[in-house]
């Protein structure tokens, strides 16, 4: 079994835009918007996640200059 890659949080980017940019651009499929819906919200927790490990890093760099 081949392990899931691991996007990247400019990859989950583009892909909450490319959601945002189909549903905004006239009808949304109804039959695709649930499953779109879906994927935009594990796409934000993944950003969401990718920040807060980074704001964590750069709050230990700065903590390590500070002593």
């Amino acid at each position: 079994m081949m392990a899931k890659k691991e996007i990247g949080f400019n990859e989950a980017v583009k892909g909450i835009e490319e959601i945002l940019k189909n549903i905004e651009e006239g009808e949304p499929d109804i039959d695709r918007l649930s499953a779109d819906v879906e994927k935009a919200a594990a796409l934000i927790k993944i950003c969401r996640a990718r920040l807060r490990e980074t704001e964590e890093k750069i709050d230990g760099i700065m903590k390590d200059l500070r002593s």
